[in-house]
């Protein structure tokens, strides 16, 4: 299948998706630094911000990615939510491309704050609006740790499709405790 991997960073998303035989068609990243690690990694230069970009320049693609930035969510951050003047409008631009492209899946992926932020109403807003878009929608909170990665690092990820999630499950955690040092 081909996917796009949009807030693309170090390429997680992108690792993970051409391991199991997929192609990234596109990719955008504004940090420089992040872009250029990206594309010696890939051989895909990443666009810059998404804003700057228009829906319909991008491909076709079969599978959405987005780890779309947490500051606006995380409790270390100032609890803007989608009133972040930097960040907090980057979900309605997935939301843009979801509606010009219609991918069968998506995969998104971001602090599991956001889950409660706002008394629960982000995450409950960001939810229906995937869902009256046609897609089916699970979210869990997963960290490296569990599946025997010596990292702990909590993350809410998101996975949708339009032809339903009933097959659907989630990687069985390996690892019960925190890694040992």
């Amino acid at each position: 299948m081909r996917f796009i991997d949009l807030f693309a960073g170090l390429g997680g998303f992108h690792l993970a998706l051409r391991r199991l035989g997929h192609t990234c068609v596109f990719a955008c990243e504004i940090d420089k630094g992040l872009q250029q690690l990206y594309e010696m990694n890939f051989a895909i230069t990443p666009r810059g911000d998404i804003r700057a970009i228009p829906v319909a320049g991008i491909p076709d693609h079969d599978i959405l990615c987005a780890g779309f930035p947490c500051q606006p969510f995380s409790k270390a951050g100032g609890q803007q939510g989608l009133a972040h003047p930097k960040w907090g409008d980057l979900f309605g631009y997935v939301m843009r491309i979801i509606d010009f492209h219609n991918p069968l899946f998506l995969m998104l992926e971001n602090v599991p704050n956001l889950e409660k932020h706002d008394g629960g109403r982000t995450w409950s807003k960001m939810e229906a609006d995937l869902r009256a878009s046609g897609y089916d929608v699970l979210d869990k909170r997963l960290s490296p740790h569990r599946f025997g990665i010596p990292q702990i690092r909590d993350r809410m990820f998101i996975v949708g499709s339009r032809a339903g999630l009933e097959n659907f499950d989630w990687p069985d955690e390996t690892h019960h405790m925190p890694p040992s040092i």
